[in-house]
């Protein structure tokens, strides 16, 4: 899974509130990683003060040569 970094700023672009999401644990397939990524979105755009949100993903890659 990639890691995600969703951050609430306020309308000055100063970070307010940020989530790190590196795993989500899940006995078969449940959920998306999506789902939650956007449910953490939806979280953080309810915080006052918040007048965006915005998710990075980090994605590793590994070349062998």
């Amino acid at each position: 899974m990639p890691n995600y970094q969703v951050t609430g700023r306020n309308n000055e672009g100063t970070p307010l509130a940020s989530v790190s999401l590196s795993s989500v644990d899940q006995e078969g397939h449940v959920v998306d990683d999506m789902t939650v990524v956007n449910a953490i979105r939806d979280c953080l755009a309810g915080v006052p003060g918040v007048q965006s949100v915005v998710a990075l993903k980090y994605e590793q890659v590994i070349t062998r040569v």
